[in-house]
């Protein structure tokens, strides 16, 4: 059989003015504009009595002069936590102005105005270690007229888990200006095409009337713009109530964007307020291939399969392929929910009997050879229990972790930051099967420690669970003869491109296509190149992804 010859480059495509940010994610966007929004962020006065304020209409607000005088002031306003660990081109912007006229400039010499980051914030800005953002434009030639701060590059040595930015304000007894600061703004660039983002969040009983938060409607909504903003690849999600006359699935499918969205949850009639657990995935990154549950499985501990498992809350699976390049990753997600703590010996022994029969499956010749993630709501830890009504200090899941050669627990010492319930490690977790031990992108999982600071009332309106992600990344290997490029090579101009794209073949080619993606992977357009060019003229201004096939061999550049 011959190969098909693949050439995938990233195009721009000129109309409008292309801005950087275009092909950027958004990590963390606060205008100020509100108490609400100015209370993600932490004020924190080391000199002086003075501090950051909300002002309306103009932000955050810091000043030294009170009562007709100058008081000296160094004051800090501190972001929440950002997971920068695995973000490339992370980009600090924001808008800001100082007055009054008289005093506008006093100190910009000096330094008195900065913009700083770092990857540990101790609690206290003194002993913390910043890296000043350099290049902050102070160029404000009106008093009260808002400026753009510019790009501000957060360096890879802020980068953390736990990342933060801040703003410092100085003044002395002599002078002060007020500094006013708006729309703050931190975008970065995920890992490449060939990295996946997965995300497990309990929704607290999503689609159910009776439990949960009291307004449904804003309960979906808010789950979408945690979707949204999270801008993971793939959502398992617990607590899923879907039925035909309330299709949660569907709904948050549909608010998502359905061109570039897709939804399952098995069974597809879960009957009203019964949880199972579904997925969420994006269609440019992920293949839904199949999905069903684990309903047969050996008794253990006493009791059935069925009872160990919340008396049929059996494990969903969702077989997936992860679109890696040219390449298609198959991929098991065992999506589970165990038994809840209920303060009973008995709970703890259905989580561990549902653990065993559960491993005896997954060790089985039908998937101990597969790439597998066991997904969830745990209801437990990994090391240790939660459980306090019965005589045990093992985790009902330790048949997984001691098992080392065939499974790791990614989450396993991860605490839940989450102090509603108390400080406790997680109980949503990542099991990971030895065909994915190299895939894992080391230290990504982590709980998001920011989704509180984004949606009012989160805990109570949304969910009392934080979602937890982890990071995956394959490179495609073939031999040579797959990865023939002697045969033919590829020149394509001008890039970025308005009009017409001249493509520039070298070598013996019997046919060729050209195809042009947006970044949802939908095909915007499709033609044959007889004359070595594409008209992109009618294609909005944008980001594009081009491949062109031909029948001698297989070459792929991104």
């Amino acid at each position: 059989m011959q190969k098909l010859n693949k050439l995938i480059i990233l195009l721009a495509i000129i109309g409008l003015k292309l801005s950087p940010l275009q092909a950027q994610t958004t990590i963390l966007e606060q205008s100020l504009l509100t108490q609400q929004s100015f209370d993600t962020f932490t004020p924190i006065s080391v000199t002086g009595e003075q501090n950051w304020n909300f002002y309306d209409p103009y932000g955050a607000v810091c000043s030294g002069f009170f009562g007709g005088e100058n008081y000296a002031n160094e004051d800090w306003l501190i972001s929440p936590a950002m997971n920068l660990s695995q973000m490339d081109n992370v980009k600090l912007t924001f808008s800001h102005t100082r007055g009054n006229a008289a005093v506008m400039n006093a100190g910009v010499n000096e330094g008195w105005y900065k913009a700083f980051a770092t990857a540990n914030f101790t609690g206290d800005p003194l002993t913390t270690e910043w890296i000043e953002l350099e290049g902050l434009n102070q160029n404000i030639t009106s008093a009260w007229q808002f400026i753009s701060s510019g790009e501000l590059t957060i360096p890879e040595a802020a980068k953390s888990q736990n990342s933060r930015i801040a703003f410092r304000y100085i003044c002395s007894s002599d002078e002060s200006a007020t500094w006013e600061i708006k729309n703050v703004k931190v975008t970065g660039q995920a890992p490449g095409t060939d990295s996946f983002k997965i995300t497990n969040w309990n929704t607290e009983w999503l689609g159910c009337e009776q439990f949960g938060p009291n307004n449904e409607d804003l309960q979906i909504e808010n789950v979408v713009s945690v979707m949204l903003s999270m801008n993971a690849d793939i959502y398992c999600i617990q607590e899923v109530s879907n039925t035909s006359s309330n299709p949660s699935i569907q709904t948050l499918v549909s608010l998502l964007g359905s061109d570039q969205w897709g939804g399952a949850i098995v069974p597809s009639n879960t009957g009203a307020c019964n949880q199972r657990q579904g997925i969420i995935y994006k269609k440019s990154k992920v293949q839904l291939v199949d999905s069903f549950e684990l309903m047969s499985g050996s008794p253990s501990q006493g009791n059935s399969y069925h009872y160990n498992w919340t008396s049929g809350r059996y494990p969903a699976v969702y077989h997936v392929n992860l679109i890696a390049g040219s390449e298609l990753i198959p991929l098991y997600l065992v999506n589970i929910h165990a038994k809840a703590e209920d303060g009973e010996a008995e709970s703890y022994t259905r989580r561990l009997g549902g653990s065993q029969g559960l491993k005896n499956i997954l060790d089985g010749t039908n998937y101990n050879t597969k790439n597998i993630i066991v997904i969830g709501d745990f209801n437990d830890y990994l090391i240790g229990t939660s459980s306090d009504a019965c005589n045990c200090t093992n985790s009902p899941f330790k048949n997984f972790i001691d098992d080392e050669n065939n499974y790791n627990g990614i989450t396993k010492n991860i605490i839940d930051v989450n102090t509603n319930w108390g400080t406790r490690p997680l109980i949503e977790h990542f099991i990971i099967s030895d065909e994915l031990f190299d895939n894992y992108i080391a230290n990504s999982a982590a709980q998001d420690v920011t989704i509180p600071q984004t949606i009012n009332n989160f805990y109570n309106t949304t969910s009392n669970h934080l979602p937890v992600s982890a990071r995956f990344e394959f490179t495609t290997v073939a031999s040579q003869e797959e990865f023939d490029t002697t045969q033919a090579s590829w020149t394509i101009y001008p890039n970025p491109v308005k009009d017409n794209l001249n493509i520039t073949i070298t070598g013996t080619i019997e046919s060729t296509t050209a195809e042009i993606y947006d970044l949802t992977g939908r095909l915007v357009l499709q033609e044959n190149i007889g004359n070595n060019t594409v008209n992109v003229s009618n294609l909005p201004a944008g980001i594009y992804i081009l491949r062109m096939d031909n029948r001698n061999g297989k070459f792929v550049k991104e």
